[in-house]
């Protein structure tokens, strides 16, 4: 039984308007935060309404158009409307009128707020209501939620209004609180959700698999503490993963992103799909499945869009690397696409720019759902390789006793050896270099290479065939000229 992600209502203010006069007053019936956490049922259904934006399809879109094709890995492909449309964004010339940034931004807002009224209505219950939940687990799930949710905003737009309690119509003044800020209370929700949430051992896998552990909060920590280069805090989240032994590498790397994949061992935190038959084929949004299928599969010679294909130049990083395990696992070719469609299907292929898809979000014809946005393909958003990689990296950019280049070599070479590649003896700067490639090979199609390049500072030379990148205005996307105008230029805009 996967873990499903439903969705309620409460209704509160999030953002703004400039004239309000007729919105100071309360909605008959409404349900508030006070009149709503009455039963340990309700909280639960709190919860797993700020759950339910991890899998929002406006929000998973932005993980592969940004992650991916805003690389050198992907370009977005598609019709010709749609390829015109994003030339902008893959030349790094921001619109700020994007819609994929506008959704990135209110859906993870969205989030936040719903994170925040779990959080404020759950602490005021009493601990005795709760029988079947625990009261703590449910809080430490939903502070991780509230610090993913804005880890996600600040790596795309910097400052970002900082909210921690349930938003009222006081809020629409709210300005940008500073990075800085906002990484502190991303720590703190973290370091909060560690000491709530259980681990693996503890839970049962039929009917908590998706639900955030222990190990998910500490693995955050390991990529928030990378983001702001603070290195030793990075070894040490890390070092708690590794604690927690019911982790493990799965021998085969390409069985980790099938469908009997789900929930594998080194799986640590995935956004659970599932084929419902309440699906929608006309809105999308009525469905639990995964969107990103759709998105991902060809054109033509699938019900697929093909928005999102892989790049020669990715490819290439992995034939230089002789890493065809990963290759195979990450590209799907027109050749094996012969093989597995039917010679009629094939024939309709269409819009095939590179000659490469997405083979970790390709489905065969007798996987696939007979509602095209409803697959069932969970959507893997930390997996153990990444807190190997990330205190690998910590290490070797901050070397210590115990914590050093030897350590960062051994976690970098487990990555390799799952995948039958020959270990790396590097030091200095070309054991960081290697690092990063690793990062590409073990990461390539799940939405990670853009922001590596943009973190470390290598955008602007990794990305030179993609366009002009310039760190000064291309590190960040222009917060949404939507929210700008919504707040009467309360928030203001990021340098163009």
């Amino acid at each position: 039984m996967k873990f499903k992600i439903v969705g309620i209502m409460i209704t509160t203010m999030l953002f703004y308007g400039c004239s309000d006069d007729f919105l100071d007053k309360t909605k008959l019936g409404a349900l508030t935060t006070e009149n709503y956490f009455v039963t340990e049922a309700d909280a639960f259904q709190s919860v797993v309404a700020a759950y339910s934006d991890l899998k929002d399809y406006r929000y998973t879109g932005t993980i592969w158009c940004f992650g991916d094709v805003l690389s050198e890995d992907a370009t977005y492909s598609g019709s010709d409307d749609d390829v015109q449309a994003y030339a902008l964004m893959e030349s790094y010339n921001y619109p700020a009128d994007n819609g994929r940034i506008l959704d990135r931004w209110r859906i993870l807002f969205r989030g936040v707020n719903k994170a925040n009224q779990a959080i404020d209505g759950i602490s005021k219950m009493d601990v005795g209501l709760f029988k079947t939940q625990n009261k703590n687990r449910l809080l430490g799930e939903a502070l991780f939620l509230r610090a993913y949710y804005y880890h996600e905003l600040v790596i795309a737009f910097g400052d970002v209004p900082l909210m921690t309690k349930t938003p009222t119509i006081n809020d629409k003044t709210l300005t940008r609180t500073p990075v800085d800020k906002v990484y502190a209370q991303i720590e703190k929700d973290l370091t909060d959700a560690v000491g709530y949430l259980p681990s693996k051992p503890t839970l049962n896998i039929v009917t908590d698999a998706g639900r955030i552990t222990k190990a998910a909060a500490n693995a955050m920590l390991s990529r928030v503490y990378l983001y702001e280069k603070k290195y030793d805090a990075c070894k040490t989240a890390s070092k708690a993963v590794f604690a927690e032994t019911d982790y493990k590498l799965v021998t085969n790397y390409a069985d980790v992103f099938k469908l009997s994949g789900e929930h594998c061992s080194e799986s640590i935190l995935e956004v659970t799909q599932y084929d419902s038959p309440s699906g929608s084929n006309v809105t999308y949004l009525n469905n639990n499945g995964d969107f990103h299928v759709l998105l991902m599969m060809p054109s033509g010679t699938t019900y697929g869009f093909g928005y999102n294909q892989p790049t020669l130049g990715l490819a290439k990083a992995y034939i230089s690397e002789g890493d065809s395990i990963r290759k195979h696992a990450t590209l799907l070719t027109t050749d094996s696409l012969r093989v597995w469609e039917s010679a009629a299907n094939f024939a309709k292929l269409v819009r095939n720019r590179t000659g490469f898809y997405n083979q970790k979000f390709y489905l065969k014809p007798n996987e696939r759902s007979l509602i095209r946005s409803n697959n069932g393909t969970n959507i893997r958003l930390i997996r153990l390789p990444e807190v190997y990689l990330n205190y690998a990296e910590a290490c070797a950019l901050y070397p210590t006793a115990g914590d050093g280049e030897v350590e960062a070599r051994t976690y970098l070479n487990n990555v390799r050896t799952r995948v039958h590649l020959a270990e790396k003896n590097s030091t200095g700067e070309a054991l960081f270099n290697d690092i990063m490639m690793e990062r590409r090979l073990e990461f390539g199609g799940e939405g990670r290479r853009y922001w590596d390049m943009v973190r470390t500072g290598k955008a602007e030379t990794a990305f030179i065939s993609k366009g002009i990148f310039k760190p000064s205005t291309c590190n960040l996307m222009p917060v949404p000229q939507a929210e700008i105008d919504a707040a009467c230029g309360t928030i203001t805009q990021n340098p163009r």
